[in-house]
């Protein structure tokens, strides 16, 4: 798998885009000829278009929820022949929802503590919200430390003047420590960072 890592750093979360939005453009500024084979080949520049294929990408904006289905590039090393995904970093691999519509549900659940009315509104179910809490806390905690998961079950003054939840994670800076993509579940895979200027 390719992480490609580039919007999320730039964009401005109190004006946020819609997930295929920011799906579209990442994709439009992936070359896959620039793109590094992930571990154990790490050959530079020997990666060619190979095919595609379609999953879905489940998304929240305008106070609605939109599914989509969308394409995803799959690119094969001339050095190893392996092939491997390119994923946007507003996928969470092996999850439809984007990370916008998770991150955005769990901000409204952090400041409310409102899970059954949440759950609603966004359409999941209830043992999903507390699984992405879990995760959440989890990954936060890996990269911020106890301090963050403390405020966070707390809901003290620390979370309402702190930056946007969005902007604590969900960066390359995650998947280079720990080799897996924030809010990510499965096993991980080896994978590489692809990030555009």
């Amino acid at each position: 798998m390719i992480r490609l890592f580039a919007i999320l750093y730039k964009t401005d979360f109190k004006h946020i885009p819609s997930g295929i939005e920011l799906f579209n453009k990442i994709k439009g500024q992936f070359k896959s000829g620039l793109a590094k084979c992930p571990p154990p080949c790490k050959t530079n520049g020997r990666m060619k278009r190979h095919d595609t294929y379609k999953r879905n990408l489940v998304d929240y904006y305008e106070k609605a929820v939109h599914e989509y289905i969308v394409d995803i590039e799959r690119c094969m090393c001339g050095s190893c022949g392996h092939t491997h995904a390119a994923l946007p970093d507003v996928i969470v691999p092996y999850n439809a929802y984007s990370i916008i519509f998770i991150l955005t549900v769990l901000k409204e659940y952090f400041h409310t503590h409102a899970a059954t009315g949440i759950c609603k509104k966004y359409g999941i179910a209830v043992s999903t919200l507390y699984a992405w809490r879990d995760r959440y806390l989890t990954h936060a905690s890996l990269d911020l430390g106890a301090i963050v998961e403390g405020a966070l079950l707390s809901r003290t003054r620390w979370l309402e003047d702190a930056p946007d939840i969005c902007r604590s994670c969900a960066t390359s800076g995650f998947f280079g420590k720990f080799g897996f993509s924030f809010m990510q579940y499965a096993a991980k895979a080896e994978t590489t960072i692809f990030s555009s200027a």
